[in-house]
């Protein structure tokens, strides 16, 4: 589904035109968009993002440990790559990786930017996989405790350029939350489980962010609340 690109900054309202609504008024059966997820992974953005969009979906959890579904199925069956978000439905067979995955979502319900602001929503997607969630790597491996020490200090760090790059804004992008303040929110909940220190303004956002209806309904999903 290509994006619409203008020189306005603006969000597009969900589309009618889609496959799947063509196929509705054909008759035709359609099905929800599948998500495979771990709890409290980086899949929770995504997550949060299909309740806020109100996309029909089931969530079916997946246990990285035995790369096993909770029905049971081999997910290397499923995904060859073996990790969380994955994402199906009638218009694509199988999508991985949080930029792909979370830009789809986000196109799906309407909430792609346009112009400036799509750019910028890519720029911190990419900025949060490589500076942020790469950098929890030694903590979630169990990795020696001199390296862990170190990469709490790198986080501390980078959170506090972000910090510096918001640029006191409460949202990364535009006036309100975006599949990139997910992702986000996600990695601020590891800096409280792995002890991370964090701005005051950042605490602060994923506080205001816990708020938010959709990201409490995704929790409870998860077991997380």
């Amino acid at each position: 589904m290509p994006w619409t690109v203008s020189t306005v900054s603006t969000c597009r309202p969900p589309r009618s035109g889609t496959a799947a609504a063509r196929k509705r008024r054909l008759g035709e059966r359609t099905f929800p968009m599948k998500l495979y997820y771990s709890p409290g992974a980086c899949s929770l953005a995504s997550h949060i993002a299909l309740i806020e969009g109100n996309i029909d979906h089931d969530a079916i959890k997946v246990d990285l440990g035995k790369h096993e579904t909770e029905n049971g199925e081999d997910f290397y069956a499923i995904s060859p790559r073996g990790y969380v978000p994955a994402i199906s439905d009638g218009d694509i067979d199988l999508l991985t990786e949080n930029p792909a995955v979370l830009s789809y979502i986000a196109d799906k319900t309407g909430t792609l930017p346009n112009g400036r602001d799509l750019y910028k929503l890519l720029e911190w997607i990419g900025f949060i996989g490589t500076e942020i969630h790469g950098g929890y790597h030694p903590l979630f491996g169990g990795d020696t405790e001199d390296r862990q020490d170190k990469a709490r200090e790198k986080l501390a760090k980078t959170y506090t350029l972000t910090e510096k790059l918001m640029e006191g804004r409460d949202w990364l992008v535009g006036g309100g939350p975006t599949v990139a303040d997910n992702y986000l929110f996600v990695t601020l909940l590891w800096a409280r489980k792995f002890k991370v220190d964090l701005p005051q303004s950042l605490a602060d956002y994923r506080d205001r962010n816990m708020e938010r209806d959709a990201v409490k309904q995704a929790m409870k999903a998860e077991g997380l609340i």
